[in-house]
């Protein structure tokens, strides 16, 4: 009988470690997944001091867009640019993010907003002569 319980508390010891030591392991690896996220969000924030800057970026906007047969209006509310698109599959989410921006979101089929920060004045400039005059 004493053995049995001796084995048995030895075999609960040993679950204990294994439990232990892959929740280590798991947080670790969340860890490491967050601090690569935070890398990554750190890369967002940009400030656009000249114009050649907003009009790189909103060069990358509108290709990312779908071009400008698929913009039909663009608006700045804040620090998001506001979009009206004709086709929501012509728009490339990546090709967007490509120029560092802080997000896009896509409230409706006709609609992308992208989140730029306080320099979104620049880049709705330089969006509306490529969309308008270009």
């Amino acid at each position: 009988m004493n053995q049995t319980l001796l084995l048995v508390a030895l075999a609960i010891l040993v679950l204990c470690i294994a439990a232990y030591m892959i929740y280590k392991n798991q947080k670790r690896k969340n860890a490491d997944k967050l601090s690569l996220k935070l890398q990554e969000d750190e890369k967002l924030h940009i400030t656009l001091d000249d114009t050649s800057d907003a009009a790189e970026v909103a060069r990358i906007l509108l290709e990312g867009l779908g071009g400008r047969d698929n913009v039909s209006d663009v608006q700045h509310d804040g620090a998001r640019l506001k979009v009206a698109i004709r086709q929501y599959d012509a728009v490339d989410e990546k090709k967007i993010r490509s120029a560092q921006v802080g997000g896009v979101l896509r409230p409706g089929k006709n609609a992308v907003q992208i989140i730029i920060g306080p320099s979104v004045e620049p880049v709705e400039r330089e969006l509306q002569k490529l969309v308008h005059h270009a």
